[in-house]
């Protein structure tokens, strides 16, 4: 697990350097920002992707070798998690690909950049309540008659994939949150409405003075 770790925080490094390239390229733009995004949920479901069929490999045949019943439970909730979680990063792939694709529109590209932060941001309460919900399972082995093997092998599954999830979905909203001020600070100039864009300039007001005879001549 800690060199999985490492290795997807490595990759999110690299995207994140070739990012920053090519932001200076397209002058510190929304087109970069949009970009940065695209790029990290790559990495992030290309990482998932080869996480979840790890897990459904090793947990097959964990499931078929494994001696006692406890890890037999445990390798089969393992291959079920890996068969979710590499379905789900085909399915991000494929959305962050068409993505790529679309002509790029200013207030979709900022809507697209706040729902990303938002569904990591779910995704990690759901992660805790996955830890929990393990814990409780190992728990309810201790007290279950009936097939207390079955509860502490999916638990502990349950247990390990919600913490490995844990890590990957805070790693994935950090990772956007790091943009957070650079988006602030273009859209400070823009306003969004329903009809385009507009930008938002503030004038100083002219200092009044008191009309003198002058100003009178000529009228």
């Amino acid at each position: 697990m800690k060199h999985v770790i490492i290795t997807f925080l490595l990759l999110v490094c690299a995207g994140t350097y070739g990012v920053q390239a090519q932001e200076l390229h397209f002058g510190d733009t929304i087109k970069a920002y949009n970009r940065a995004r695209i790029i990290t949920n790559i990495h992030g479901m290309q990482f998932l992707g080869a996480f979840g069929a790890a897990n459904a490999a090793a947990g097959g045949i964990g499931y078929f070798t494994a001696k006692q019943d406890e890890w037999k439970y445990f390798h089969e909730m393992n291959a079920a998690w890996g068969i979710v979680n590499t379905g789900i990063a085909i399915y991000g792939l494929s959305r962050a690909s068409m993505q790529a694709k679309e002509k790029l529109n200013y207030k979709t590209a900022y809507n697209n950049y706040k729902r990303d932060k938002r569904i990591f941001l779910i995704n990690i309460g759901l992660d805790a309540a996955y830890v929990a919900a393990g814990a409780g399972l190992v728990q309810y082995a201790n007290t279950d008659k009936s097939n207390p093997a079955r509860f502490r092998g999916f638990g502990k599954s349950i247990v390990m994939q919600g913490v490995s999830l844990l890590i990957f979905d805070n790693i994935m909203y950090r990772a956007h949150l790091k943009y957070n001020s650079r988006w602030a600070q273009i859209l400070d100039e823009m306003s969004f409405t329903g009809n385009g864009i507009g930008f938002n300039y503030t004038i100083q007001p002219r200092k009044l003075t008191r009309p003198t005879e002058l100003d009178f001549q000529g009228r």
